[in-house]
């Protein structure tokens, strides 16, 4: 992720679809995110290398918080069915154009993730995917609970996210030095700051632990298989993070990613 300069002003609103939509240009602008294998974040294996999901040929996968649609489209280059969802428009427009280029035909949809769960069958997907979204969803229980509704008997969820410890720690001086209490939960405002780019754009996520998580999952009946906190390479660094970043990331992971299943 590039790098977050803390709000120190007062508690504003701020409304994350149109922040979305001031920034994607210049986000997608700013990363190059492969189409041939699903994402999990800055500083992590992608999808080809973990193969958490397995072979999803003939797999129907539901991706919230879908973005530019890079993760979804590789599904389905991969022979997946898709469905994909995100708040921005700009977002969307992006993912709708760069699905026309790949020839990749995946339905992607405009709206808040908890409310598009809610229009969903019963147990109509085999695989719910999703990568850096959810620290911006406030309600993540009422998400969970709707994508064990849309999973079928053994179906899968795989996410990631900045890793709690990464959201609580900064690098200054050469120092990794602890910024905030990591029992500090709740909303967070921030600038998202990209390298050579002046204008940054307010927005605000959501801290929790790591074992907030855990019973998130568990609350919503999900079984939690793995937990992955990558260790990262001097490649993964790019073209994701500010290269001041890397002494932090060698000592704290950014991202964590969490495996869990609907029993069966």
């Amino acid at each position: 992720m590039p790098r977050r300069g803390r709000i120190e002003a007062v508690m504003q609103e701020i409304d994350l679809r149109e922040s979305w939509n001031r920034l994607s240009a210049r986000y997608q602008r700013a990363h190059t995110i492969r189409t041939d294998a699903a994402h999990y974040g800055p500083c992590a294996p992608d999808e080809n290398q973990l193969r958490l999901l397995g072979d999803v040929r003939g797999k129907r996968i539901l991706e919230l918080g879908c973005g530019g649609g890079q993760c979804s489209i590789a599904f389905v280059r991969q022979g997946a069915e898709c469905v994909a969802v995100d708040l921005s428009d700009a977002q969307i427009a992006y993912a709708r154009d760069l699905a026309a280029q790949e020839e990749a035909a995946v339905a992607f949809v405009q709206g808040d993730m908890a409310d598009f769960l809610e229009t969903l069958p019963e147990a109509g997907f085999d695989i719910a995917f999703s990568a850096y979204a959810f620290q911006y969803v406030e309600d993540l229980g009422r998400v969970f609970r709707g994508t064990r509704r849309a999973l079928t008997p053994g179906g899968l969820f795989v996410f990631s996210l900045d890793h709690p410890l990464n959201d609580i720690t900064a690098c200054e001086d050469g120092r990794i030095v602890l910024a905030e209490s990591y029992f500090a939960r709740g909303r967070r405002f921030w600038n998202w700051e990209l390298p050579g780019i002046e204008e940054s754009t307010p927005f605000y996520s959501f801290h929790r632990t790591v074992g907030d998580f855990l019973h998130l999952l568990t609350d919503a009946g999900f079984l939690v298989e793995r937990l992955l906190e990558p260790e990262p390479t001097a490649e993964e660094f790019d073209p994701w993070e500010d290269p001041a970043q890397m002494q932090r990331y060698a000592a704290i992971p950014a991202t964590i990613i969490w495996k869990a299943r609907v029993p069966g």
